[in-house]
């Protein structure tokens, strides 16, 4: 007897390494402390001892290459999902160090289609890896008695950062970051991704 299991509305996480990261990192990680050291304070949402910027990266010209690269790979995965030809994509981004100690806890993003993280600095294996819930909610009303788990039977999935690495996903996904345990700063760039009408 043949057991044929079939994937009814996955969530989709899609994922890139730049190939030119080495010198494309080295540019962005300067002006990402240089921003750091114009706004020491940062704002805070969801980061825990970490600094963040505001919501801005898309206005500033010193962080063009990556906003470019932002819109280049979310376009590609909207023509893979046959997004209307007629909407043209809206990022906002912003910056995340996170120091030894620090992490993200777990949250979504509201009003946006895609959210994603692109990292530029990171000491592996111990910075801290970028964790997803299970977003059907009524599979918590029972869980399984399993020996170990699987992507089916799993409340949580991790994928463990890389440098030159972008990770591009659905904006209601719940995400969060595990404890920075290295012995140096995680530095990524978050951003949101809104299809919109064109005008």
């Amino acid at each position: 007897m043949e057991i044929i299991p079939e994937s009814l509305f996955p969530t989709l996480v899609w994922t890139t390494l730049f190939d030119d990261r080495q010198s494309f990192n080295k540019d962005l990680l300067k002006v990402a402390l240089q921003l750091r050291q114009r706004d020491p304070a940062g704002v805070s949402k969801t980061n825990i001892k970490g600094w963040q910027s505001a919501n801005n990266l898309q206005h500033l010209p010193e962080f063009e290459a990556i906003n470019l690269r932002i819109l280049q790979v979310c376009e590609r995965i909207t023509e893979s999902q046959h997004f209307k030809k007629d909407f043209v994509l809206q990022h906002q981004a912003w910056l995340n160090i996170s120091p030894p100690g620090a992490s993200n806890q777990i949250h979504y993003h509201p009003n946006c289609h895609f959210s994603g993280v692109y990292y530029v600095s990171l000491d592996a294996p111990d910075c801290g890896s970028i964790y997803f819930r299970d977003p059907r909610v009524a599979s918590r009303m029972l869980t399984y008695p399993i020996e170990r788990p699987t992507d089916f039977t799993a409340s949580e999935l991790r994928m463990r950062p890389e440098e030159g690495r972008m990770y591009v996903f659905p904006g209601w996904l719940e995400h969060g970051v595990d404890e920075n345990q290295s012995g140096r700063d995680r530095i990524s760039i978050s951003f949101n991704v809104l299809a919109v009408p064109r005008i």
